[in-house]
């Protein structure tokens, strides 16, 4: 039986990615299900990322001159329109890239379906009166618009998107990544680097008595005297992207698992969102099965403290961050078990295997519905 051809278009590269994956180096779920494509008879076809030509230079130019237009990656589309006559379905893992091409799908010139899978809602700016229209037609050309939480899905349905085409996606960590549960050592760390308040959690980490790490990139802590943090410990890694199978690049995810092995804990500290931050964190700590300690954001649905894995903060509660430093401290066993009901979830419900059966299901309904 002939595989189904799905183009897709991604905001990094896909390919360096799926080889990061081959090699151990890095969970599946960061793929979002486009490396079991081919085991249930799809043949995923990867549009190049950063795609650079004259389409990308005009796209710069425009850039330049403030422009209202929302046209996603010129220069990737532009790339994938001479592939849509052999294909059966667009697949883009981020909303941010096929602006253009759902456009096209809106007004009938392009004939396969789109699935978008959307991350954040869209970006606010002065100039949003401006394109009300262009976003209609972005939810009007996608066959399905998939999200990563249900404040999204809710959003994008109260801006007119059809309520078919929605569907909030719980991600899922890449379990068989981790390995088996193992016990806990003490202290919470902190990693990530999108949106994260490192400030506010390095300096409720010198109040408390909590051993507490940070993982960050190069520059990420230079608003930060780290010399009078006490207990803390600071590791700064390169800010570089990785190379598979070298050591080159920021810290490659064997090595930062090691180290969340290590605590008992794991703090996402966050500024105040409106987008969903902070998510692959939480992946990580319930691939690992460990506590959490969170920022409140709206956007992720895993609601930490009634699945009892961990805490809630506010964004910016220097104190309220020590407090929780200090329970995590005085109360081992109970934090262990937060942990063990973390890993039991992934096992259960928020796993890699599941995010890509819910996703082959929406493209086989997009392909469906285009029939």
């Amino acid at each position: 039986m002939k595989k189904k051809r799905v183009l897709v278009l991604n905001n990094y590269p896909m390919d360096r990615v799926l080889k990061e994956v081959e090699l151990g180096e890095t969970p599946d779920h960061v793929l979002f299900g486009v490396n079991r494509l081919a085991a249930l008879g799809y043949a995923p076809v990867f549009l190049p990322y950063p795609a650079e030509g004259r389409w990308s230079n005009f796209q710069h130019l425009l850039g330049r001159l403030r422009h209202p237009l929302e046209l996603g990656d010129l220069q990737q589309q532009m790339l994938a329109l001479p592939l849509v006559r052999g294909a059966d379905l667009i697949y883009a893992p981020c909303g941010s890239q096929t602006h253009f091409l759902q456009y096209l799908r809106a007004i009938g010139w392009l004939k396969i379906p789109v699935v978008t899978l959307m991350h954040h809602p869209f970006p606010k700016g002065k100039l949003d009166f401006l394109r009300g229209w262009q976003r209609r037609l972005f939810m009007q050309g996608a066959d399905r618009l998939p999200s990563l939480s249900q404040a999204l899905a809710d959003d994008l349905q109260g801006r007119g998107c059809p309520a078919y085409k929605l569907e909030a996606m719980p991600w899922g960590a890449d379990m068989d990544f981790y390995g088996p549960w193992q016990r806990p050592g003490s202290g919470v760390i902190a990693t990530g680097r999108t949106g994260r308040d490192f400030k506010t959690f390095a300096l409720a980490a010198c109040r408390s008595a909590c051993p507490s790490t940070i993982i960050c990139l190069r520059g990420h802590l230079d608003t930060v005297d780290v010399s009078v943090t006490g207990g803390l410990r600071v590791i700064e890694a390169p800010d570089e992207q990785p190379v598979p199978g070298q050591k080159r690049g920021w810290m490659k995810y064997p090595e930062l698992c090691s180290h969340m092995r290590a605590h008992s804990a794991v703090a996402i500290p966050l500024f105040a969102q409106e987008s969903l931050a902070g998510v692959t964190s939480l992946m990580d700590a319930i691939g690992l099965g460990r506590a959490v300690l969170m920022t409140r954001n709206p956007h992720v649905d895993l609601d930490i403290e009634a699945e009892g894995i961990g805490f809630w903060l506010d964004a910016g509660d220097v104190d309220g961050w020590r407090e929780k430093l200090d329970w995590v401290a005085a109360h081992p066993d109970q934090v262990e078990e937060m942990g063990v009901r973390a890993h039991a979830l992934g096992m259960k419900r928020y796993n890699s295997v599941a995010f890509a059966t819910r996703l082959i299901k929406i493209m086989e309904d997009a392909l469906e519905g285009n029939r």
